[in-house]
């Protein structure tokens, strides 16, 4: 039976670096006049790892960073700038849990009929939307010590991003399973191209340095683990003036539908009491004009049955927006309780489960 690889309480220690490398074709020179400078180690695969269309031949030897092709890559493929503004905000929408290992093992996901999307976005990752989740595979540039050491002098908010969604695959692959699963999917790449993939033990001890890392080595977005989508484009449309963060489905019939489903329930159920009060009333008036002629025991039941009828959905609203306050405010205490105990380095990564408010 399969076990997972780490241990149940990790400690946070700084990244020094890979324990194991599964791919060396890449190095870095250090030059006098620039600053390092990542290179292939074949002259005639002059190329970014797993990306041929980024050129490494003269990668770095731009003074001004901005203007460097190979950073701007790699900024585009890690960086959550977007996603990073709107997280602060989340917590007066019954927030998020502020918890990096919040992340179900890859074959857990199949438990909540969870739909894998591989998808390159970083912005997407570890998002999930009602029965799908997003994903993004690990580039094969990540597997080797070369990326990680020209990195740290290129870009530190590269780096924070790179480091934080590593982090992620520490906890999203804990078994055998999950592993034999992610190399399926191609969440895993192999060690080099047309070769084998890592092994089980092999990837354990790559993978292994980045569970270590604590939230002040990576940026904001990876200070959680899953994030809802449903709730993100919640918070971009009520705090960023946006009408959402990503649509899954990007037309104004879609969009409509989704935003007026609540407005047409409430209204059919405002609908119902108001039929229910008219149906009183008429059965009133139609009582005092034939207190001695017609259907008394039918007016009587047209009379009292409506008024049950608005009771009854009184109950269901009242116990229905208990159940979601008492829940969000759970949600709500939890994550402050979180944030406060890791400001104070006390916090036991283990101790908190999921949130309750799902949706």
């Amino acid at each position: 039976m399969a076990t997972p690889h780490h241990e149940t309480f990790v400690s946070d220690e700084p990244f020094t670096g890979l324990k194991l490398e599964l791919n060396n074709e890449l190095e870095v020179v250090e030059t006098a006049t620039t600053r390092k400078v990542l290179q292939a180690k074949a002259p005639h695969k002059q190329y970014l790892l797993g990306q041929p269309r980024v050129r490494l031949d003269g990668a770095g030897q731009h003074h001004d960073r901005t203007k460097d092709h190979l950073l701007a890559y790699l900024r585009k493929l890690h960086k959550t700038d977007r996603l990073d503004a709107i997280l602060p905000f989340m917590r007066y929408i019954f927030v998020q849990t502020p918890l990096h290992n919040h992340i179900m093992p890859l074959h857990h996901q199949k438990a909540h009929a969870r739909e894998i999307v591989v998808n390159e976005y970083p912005g997407l990752h570890l998002l999930w939307y009602y029965e799908r989740i997003f994903i993004k595979p690990v580039p094969v540039y990540c597997y080797t010590r070369a990326f990680w050491d020209y990195i740290r002098d290129a870009d530190e908010d590269v780096r924070k991003a790179a480091l934080g969604f590593m982090r992620s695959y520490y906890h999203l692959i804990q078994f055998e399973i999950d592993f034999e699963e992610a190399c399926k999917r191609g969440l895993i790449p192999k060690k080099r191209t047309g070769g084998p993939y890592p092994t089980w033990e092999e990837w354990c001890d790559f993978i292994e340095p980045f569970g270590h890392i604590s939230d002040a080595e990576v940026n904001r977005r990876f200070h959680y683990g899953e994030l809802r989508l449903s709730r993100i484009n919640r918070t971009a449309m009520l705090f960023k003036a946006s009408l959402a963060y990503h649509h899954i489905y990007p037309q104004w019939g879609s969009f409509l539908a989704h935003i007026l489903a609540p407005v047409i329930t409430i209204f059919a159920v405002c609908s119902v009491v108001l039929n229910s009060m008219q149906v009183s009333l008429a059965a009133l008036d139609m009582g005092a004009f034939n207190q001695d002629n017609g259907w008394p025991a039918f007016v009587s039941a047209s009379i009292y049955f409506p008024v049950i009828v608005i009771i009854l959905i009184a109950i269901v609203l009242l116990v229905s927006s208990l159940g979601i306050l008492a829940m969000g405010v759970g949600d709500f205490v939890r994550a402050n309780t979180i944030r406060k105990e890791k400001k104070q380095g006390n916090m036991d990564h283990n101790k908190w489960s999921h949130g309750m408010v799902l949706a």
